[in-house]
């Protein structure tokens, strides 16, 4: 069974990049596990509001999750750089997956590019796990037309649960921006028309070391899902 590891800053940030291809790979039978570092609530009454939010999404999209840190800390940049490579090295050690995927360093977003930065740096232990990144999720921001993707995955089918997953973060006094969803699918839509796909979620091919153990995990994630629809859910 192929493994993936999805690592993210914060709660939405996975499922905004590669909500859709997450819920593909679940169902296709790909292991895929989604770590976020920290809840990053404003209030600390609201980081249980969050963690249950992250939950529902993974319910939703069919992955398993995890906290590489406390949930209650609110930023990356509360913890030393080094002790968050330990912890995705700790991570990565105990899940061993063929392809990790992260944040990436051009990011506009401090704590996104700390977790690129200690990606990167856990890398050099790993002998045949391939590094996918992608780029920043909010794209009013003037680096967001610089992350220019190598790799483009097919969600067409799987839109409405990226959809859903991403609205479970949509609660009473929420400490964070409210998420454009619409904006999501049209940025989806533009990505998918460059490759003759409906819709598309980009990444970045950063590291891709071994042989033809890794390039067939690659070659899993790429894959289009047989005809049969979209799975219902209560959205």
């Amino acid at each position: 069974m192929t493994r993936v590891l999805v690592l993210a800053a914060h709660p939405d940030d996975a499922e905004l990049a590669v909500g859709g291809s997450i819920a593909r790979w679940s169902d296709s039978g790909i292991d895929v596990t989604v770590a976020f570092f920290s809840a990053s609530e404003s209030r600390p009454a609201l980081v249980g509001r969050r963690v249950a939010a992250a939950e529902e999404a993974a319910t939703i999209l069919g992955h398993r999750l995890q906290w590489l840190a406390d949930p209650a800390i609110r930023q990356v940049e509360q913890v030393a750089e080094f002790e968050v490579v330990e912890l995705i090295d700790k991570t990565v050690a105990a899940l061993n997956p063929d392809v990790v995927i992260g944040h990436w360093p051009g990011d506009s977003h401090g704590d996104h590019v700390r977790m690129a930065r200690a990606t990167s740096a856990s890398s050099r232990r790993w002998p045949t796990t391939a590094l996918l990144q992608f780029g920043p999720n909010e794209h009013r921001v003037l680096n967001y037309l610089t992350f220019v993707p190598n790799i483009f995955l097919p969600i067409a089918g799987h839109e409405q649960r990226k959809k859903a997953a991403l609205r479970a973060y949509s609660y009473d006094g929420q400490g964070f921006r409210d998420l454009d969803l619409d904006g999501a699918h049209v940025r989806n839509a533009a990505l998918g028309s460059l490759c003759g796909l409906a819709a598309a979620e980009g990444l970045y091919l950063a590291r891709c070391v071994g042989g033809s153990h890794t390039a067939n995990a690659l070659a899993q994630l790429l894959g289009t899902e047989p005809s049969g629809g979209e799975r219902e859910h209560n959205i």
